[in-house]
């Protein structure tokens, strides 16, 4: 009797731990697919110019790069520049929205511009900023940053209409010349005066 209980205990244990073994498979089974299918983008870009300064326009040039093993509908794309404000005054962000439905294939790419210009206002602090891309898909969402560096403009005191300046200085030469002899003038006829005066007090003594 108790040879045929262990018996069956035996085989009940059997039949628990191969369920257990038909559960664990069957959940590795259900998620493979989906770790086989995560989503990956990446984002590569570059401005036209390697530096700009205040006022200058440039190009921005981008890609975005499906790594992942499913196609991606591109749903928009947000990018905001060194000079965007959130409070949304200054500008500085743009949002490219296909026109169509935009598939990016697994392995595949796609690419595009954007056209801005830097502020000339100090809006912009000179140096190596960034430009943050924000890429929205219908399975994932990736954000990249590309270098932009703004260079200062150097101040050139610049003179303008030289012949009057050389009129103005050459005018200024003369009166200071003339205003020199009427001192000098002066003062030797004001020592004459009185050069003639004590000759004239002395002949009369």
């Amino acid at each position: 009797m108790s040879i045929t209980h262990n018996v069956e205990q035996w085989f009940t244990m059997k039949k628990r731990v191969l369920l257990l073994f038909v559960v664990l498979a069957a959940t590795a089974l259900a998620f493979s697919p989906l770790s086989n299918a995560i989503a990956s983008l990446t984002v590569y870009g570059y401005t036209d110019q390697t530096f700009y300064k205040p006022g200058d326009t440039g190009i921005l040039k981008f890609w975005i790069y499906n790594g992942g093993t499913e196609d991606l509908i591109l749903k928009n794309l947000t990018i905001l520049y060194p000079w965007y404000n959130p409070v949304g005054l200054w500008g500085g962000n743009d949002t490219i929205i296909p026109s169509t439905a935009t598939v990016i294939p697994a392995g595949g790419n796609w690419s595009s511009t954007d056209s801005f210009t830097v502020p000339n206002d100090g809006r912009v602090p000179s140096g190596s900023s960034s430009i943050r891309i924000s890429v929205f898909t219908d399975k994932t969402t990736q954000s990249s940053t590309i270098s932009l560096s703004v260079t200062s403009v150097p101040f050139y005191f610049s003179l303008q209409n030289m012949d009057q300046l050389t009129m103005w200085l050459t005018i200024l030469v003369v009166l200071m010349v003339v205003c020199t002899l009427i001192i000098a003038a002066t003062i030797f006829y004001s020592l004459r005066t009185r050069q003639m005066m004590w000759k004239s007090e002395e002949k009369v003594q």
